[in-house]
């Protein structure tokens, strides 16, 4: 047990080290003062388990457990405690897109069977890059926190880590560990030169560190005894954050050597000769890793499917639903793309002209109150008698006014479309491309999913013409997987039974070859089709994957002669070029 005496010695300890711990790595750090745990229920409602100290990667907070912290007599160890925290916040990981990279790697580099360890290996190989810079530097002393940690049994992978340390710190054999076999101390050697080789780029040593450890990880104990409790990032959850940056793939794990030929370790002339030509084109991609004139990979074009982006923030922790993740995804591939909405010239355009002052009533804007006649009305003030805002007219000006179109975007979402959970649906993109662009200029979007034939079948749309990019994101990121093509229906519904819209509304439709089945099979389908464009009042455009216009041309003139305008692309990844061109050159700026 641990008095209160002691606890509170210890809060002093980590509060007068501090300052100085806060400018270990930078003088220009700037983190909110740690948290300390006074209590155990204090570690478990701020999340700290498995060590006595932490920095949470969700909202950059160091959590620091006092009761543990005396029970192993660490409080004169604070200022090294608290910089090896703060280093993890300045350098590695450093942000939350760097530790999920590095997670990712560290991830895809273990056997399968190892996968699960990924957090640990981070936390083991961040924590030696920042170890070696605060003690060479002489910054902290992180050798003595070891020190202090060593217990009577540690596992193998502990004892080759901390022989790591004493080569890295030039330490007498048994400083801080036992001494170890030849085997351990081949492979402490090469953690150590890891570290030296790639501190500048730690980012690219990950994978070589992972290979090398892989082997003592699976005589790890499950509750992984043998280790030292100062695990800070293993087990941090990042709560419900997702940076971005993640859809784009930049690592092959075929492309990681075994530290022991790996030539850029060091001058080994052996490893050098048995080690493959690192310029030479190797027969193991990652799958759908697009090839460049020399038959290589070509990294900067590679686009992480949903399915394993997913996998990713699973692994790392994000506590978010999976419908929202997906939704997240899209709009990530979408806005590269996206650019300011089209908008229509209106003839009248004006200035704010002051008219006069009209009652402001209570559940009104304040920025609206007029504070000035207000108080000249009466010292006292009582909103809604007293209140009075002032009330604007508009003046013609010389300038026509720009007025963004309400947007209809209905994709088929057939059987024949896969799940964009899964896989990559590139209608979706194009559809985020087109709907945030139009929420971003000020317009109005209504979604819709539909996979009818005839009116048998499912679809989900937006309770309207809204602004909420979630509802919209939501519905085009759905899945149906019915029927065959987009209902015709669905436009009956929105703009023939409704009344006019009252702003003009551009129809777009993504389809392919069925929807001409749809509207032929449709009773006074065509004239349907026709009568809601001519409601929608803002032209129509349908969207067709077809392998050949020629074979189409009647249903293309009637899709004319309805008010549409058909757009054909040869594949899905035309849509995502299309939505771009199509935004541009309909809507956007004369």
């Amino acid at each position: 047990m641990t008095d209160a005496a002691s606890i509170d010695h210890a809060a002093k300890c980590f509060r007068d080290a501090w300052p100085d711990a806060l400018v270990a790595f930078s003088p220009y750090t700037r983190l909110a003062a740690p948290i300390l745990c006074h209590t155990r229920d204090d570690e478990q409602r701020e999340g700290l388990s498995g060590s006595f100290a932490m920095i949470r990667m969700r909202d950059e907070r160091i959590v620091i457990g006092l009761s543990q912290i005396v029970e192993r007599s660490l409080a004169d160890h604070a200022h090294a405690i608290l910089s090896h925290e703060v280093g993890h916040y300045v350098h590695a990981p450093g942000t939350l897109l760097e530790h999920v990279r590095l997670h990712d790697r560290i991830r895809r580099t273990l056997p399968t069977e190892l996968a699960s360890h990924a957090g640990l290996v981070a936390n083991l190989y961040t924590d030696l890059l920042l170890n070696d810079r605060l003690q060479r530097s002489k910054t902290a002393d992180i050798a003595a926190v070891y020190v202090a940690l060593r217990g009577p049994d540690t596992s193998e992978l502990w004892t080759v880590y901390m022989r790591a340390y004493e080569r890295l710190w030039l330490l007498a054999p048994g400083t801080l560990t036992t001494t170890p076999t030849g085997e351990i101390e081949g492979d402490a050697d090469l953690v150590a030169r890891i570290v030296r080789t790639f501190r500048d780029r730690w980012l690219d040593g990950a994978p070589s560190f992972a290979l090398l450890i892989a082997p003592y990880l699976e005589s790890l104990p499950k509750e992984r005894s043998g280790l030292a409790p100062w695990m800070d990032t293993a087990g941090a959850s990042m709560g419900d954050g997702v940076p971005d940056g993640l859809t784009d793939d930049d690592f092959d794990p075929a492309k990681v050597r075994h530290p022991a030929v790996d030539p850029a370790l060091g001058d080994d002339e052996e490893a050098a000769a048995e080690a493959p030509d690192p310029d030479a084109p190797t027969k193991r991609y990652v799958p759908g890793r697009a090839r460049g004139s020399d038959g290589r990979p070509d990294r900067r074009k590679v686009v992480r499917g949903p399915k394993e982006w997913l996998d990713l923030l699973r692994a790392v922790g994000v506590k978010r639903e999976p419908r929202e993740l997906v939704a997240r995804y899209y709009r990530e591939l979408a806005m590269p793309n996206v650019i300011p909405f089209p908008s229509q010239r209106i003839e009248r355009a004006g200035d704010p002209l002051p008219e006069g002052l009209d009652l402001w009533e209570a559940g009104g804007s304040l920025e609206a109150i007029d504070w000035f006649q207000t108080l000249a009305r009466s010292p006292v003030v009582v909103p809604g008698l007293t209140t009075v805002q002032r009330v604007y007219g508009v003046t013609e000006g010389g300038e026509p006014e720009r007025r963004p179109p309400d947007l209809y975007v209905g994709i088929d979402c057939s059987g024949s479309m896969g799940n964009p959970a899964h896989q990559i649906a590139y209608p979706v993109v194009a559809g985020v491309v087109l709907t945030l662009s139009a929420l971003r200029a000020g317009a109005r979007v209504m979604a819709c999913l539909s996979g009818e034939w005839h009116g048998e079948g499912q679809f989900t749309q937006t309770p309207g013409f809204v602004r909420d990019e979630g509802a919209v994101l939501g519905v085009l990121t759905d899945y149906l997987g019915t029927g065959c093509s987009f209902g015709l229906p669905r436009l009956v519904k929105t703009f023939v039974d409704a009344p006019k819209p009252p702003r003009p509304v551009h129809i777009l439709v993504v389809s392919d070859s069925d929807l001409f089945g749809e509207i032929d099979g449709t009773t006074d389908g065509w004239a349907l089709a026709r009568r809601a464009v001519e409601q929608a009042g803002g032209g129509a455009s349908a969207v067709l994957r077809l392998g050949r216009g020629d074979l189409y041309a009647p249903q293309l003139q009637q899709l004319r002669d309805a008010g549409f305008t058909p757009y054909l692309v040869a594949n899905e990844l035309e849509l995502v070029a299309f939505a771009r061109a199509f935004a541009r050159r309909t809507f956007g700026s004369p």
